[in-house]
């Protein structure tokens, strides 16, 4: 290889790592609002799932068995967006706004802005300074960097007799818009080919923009065909450039299906719960983080608002697999101000995660789970195994009869956490 090539190729991949999140945001809007399939959910309408999901849900990788979501994809480029929320008492919800580059500009809710009914104003770049008439004393103004921006609503239910509550609280949420039709993308996203990938990044610039600090950068890959508002980029790349896409594509993508290095956390020195980087949810310019949470992970709240801990292993760092017994021992006291969760993971053939079928339905358990029996000082041993233990069904997390993974959800995390202070114990293997 020579320099010249192996500079090439380098430049195409960082083109590709900082461009990916873009992209991937962009491909997920068109299939939510713009796929045949998805007719009747269009952009700047508030959509809401009404159910929990379980081991049939197989669409999103590690989904959660305690929220359901309430979402919008949103143009603001006729004017703003305007979101009210009914009064949800002390119940857990947050609203995440998200970039088109997938940073979390706000997160609206109870532990940002406090307890009681809310209207939020979005406003795109172009009316940060103004608002729709008749807005009551107290809006909150949201200031979007672009114009496409991602509403995320999450809203506690415990338990299936919960649903029709929170039900209600959805309908009382109301999304008001610019009576101008949102835009559409032009492009059909395309990941098999980087002619299509291109297009769909170009749109998606030229619809949001770039960040003042990185327009430089960004200048610097026009010649690979990173030019924003250029739908027809590949068809005017050098012979040399479009084969060095061509040869790299395949690579590029299944690079970001392993994490950078450095980017888990282990929790103690020995620890095998593994979390993110601190500025997950926020990326910075750490785009390569970016885009590895944008493939495995789209949607990743701030640490401040929910921190999310995996294991794959024991505290002896082997395997977690059903053919074995386990004890996970949880402290009377997890530093959380809203609620904690331990969802049990199965994997698929491509490495994917859901949940896993059982007798009890179970798929998740946590602080709010009706019936944990909990030890005199007010923790808990919860039993992590495929059949049902012996002493009883209150503290059983069912696993599946193979390899499995397990996500520890705290919400509101108190600041041990946040600061690394708190050591959650590692799942021990009881039997041989």
């Amino acid at each position: 290889m020579t320099t010249d090539r192996a500079a090439l190729d380098q430049r195409i991949r960082a083109a590709f790592i900082y461009t990916f999140a873009l992209h991937d945001l962009a491909r997920t809007r068109w299939r939510f609002t713009q796929h045949e399939t998805t007719h009747g959910r269009p952009a700047n309408q508030l959509h809401h799932n009404r159910d929990l999901l379980d081991d049939r849900a197989r669409q999103v990788t590690m989904p959660n068995n305690d929220t359901l979501y309430s979402l919008a994809w949103l143009d603001l480029s006729a004017g703003p967006a305007t979101l009210t929320v009914p009064d949800m008492g002390s119940r857990y919800y947050s609203v995440a706004l998200m970039d088109a580059f997938t940073n979390n500009f706000a997160c609206l809710g109870l532990r940002t802005n406090g307890p009681g009914a809310h209207v939020f104003v979005i406003a795109g770049p172009a009316h940060h300074a103004s608002a729709p008439a008749g807005l009551p004393n107290g809006a909150v103004l949201a200031r979007a960097p672009c114009n496409d921006v991602w509403l995320l609503a999450r809203v506690l239910v415990d338990g299936p007799s919960d649903l029709p509550q929170v039900h209600a609280l959805q309908e009382q949420m109301r999304l008001g818009t610019s009576a101008v039709p949102p835009a559409r993308l032009q492009t059909t996203p395309d990941e098999t080919r980087p002619a299509a990938y291109l297009a769909l990044v170009n749109e998606a610039l030229a619809r949001n923009g770039v960040p003042a600090h990185e327009q430089e950068m960004v200048a610097g890959f026009a010649d690979l065909g990173v030019r924003a508002g250029d739908l027809a980029a590949w068809d005017t790349l050098s012979p040399e450039i479009r084969e060095a896409w061509t040869r790299l594509w395949p690579a590029l993508r299944h690079e970001l299906e392993h994490p950078p290095k450095g980017s888990l956390r282990r929790n103690g020195p020995r620890g095998s719960w593994l979390s993110g980087m601190d500025h997950i949810g926020n990326f910075g310019t750490d785009y390569l983080y970016r885009a590895y949470i944008s493939l495995v992970g789209l949607g990743a709240l701030e640490r401040s608002e929910a921190i999310y801990a995996s294991a794959l292993t024991d505290g002896d760092g082997q395997p977690l697999d059903g053919a074995h017994c386990y004890r996970l021992h949880v402290p009377a006291r997890m530093p959380v101000n809203a609620f904690w969760s331990l969802s049990m993971y199965e994997f698929a053939p491509d490495g994917r995660r859901f949940f896993t079928a059982n007798p009890i339905q179970r798929y998740a358990i946590g602080d709010r789970t009706p019936g944990l029996t909990r030890n005199a000082d007010g923790s808990l041993d919860l039993a992590i195994q495929c059949a049902p233990p012996a002493e009883g069904l209150a503290n059983w997390l069912p696993a599946p009869k193979g390899r499995f993974a397990m996500a520890l959800r705290y919400y509101h995390p108190q600041a041990d956490l946040i600061e690394h202070r708190f050591v959650m114990p590692d799942t021990e293997r009881v039997s041989a």
